[in-house]
């Protein structure tokens, strides 16, 4: 019997001021990886279909509901946020 391959990507945040809480089959959550690379901003992904934390944060933040995309940027917390609602808290938190 085979194993399967090791998908050697973090599930955990690597420091960076910005985490985008998602999964990997979701249209919008990969619209916001796609602003934020455009944008030159670096982020962490967190996938909530296999990081039980991850989904546990997102609920809590949510009253309960598995809402996503969720992003961090530094103390805010954007859920299912539009382009201009991320751009304006990069903005804020001066990190574009």
């Amino acid at each position: 019997m085979s194993e399967k391959p090791v998908i050697n990507e973090p599930e955990v945040s690597n420091g960076n001021n910005v985490v985008v809480y998602g999964t990997r089959w979701c249209a919008a959550t990969q619209y916001v990886r796609r602003f934020l690379d455009r944008n030159n901003v670096e982020h962490d992904f967190r996938d909530i279909d296999r990081d039980k934390e991850a989904a546990d944060q997102v609920r809590w933040w949510t009253g309960g509901y598995l809402s996503h995309p969720t992003v961090k940027i530094i103390s805010d917390i954007l859920v299912e946020p539009l382009s201009n609602e991320i751009q304006q808290s990069l903005e804020k938190n001066n990190l574009i």
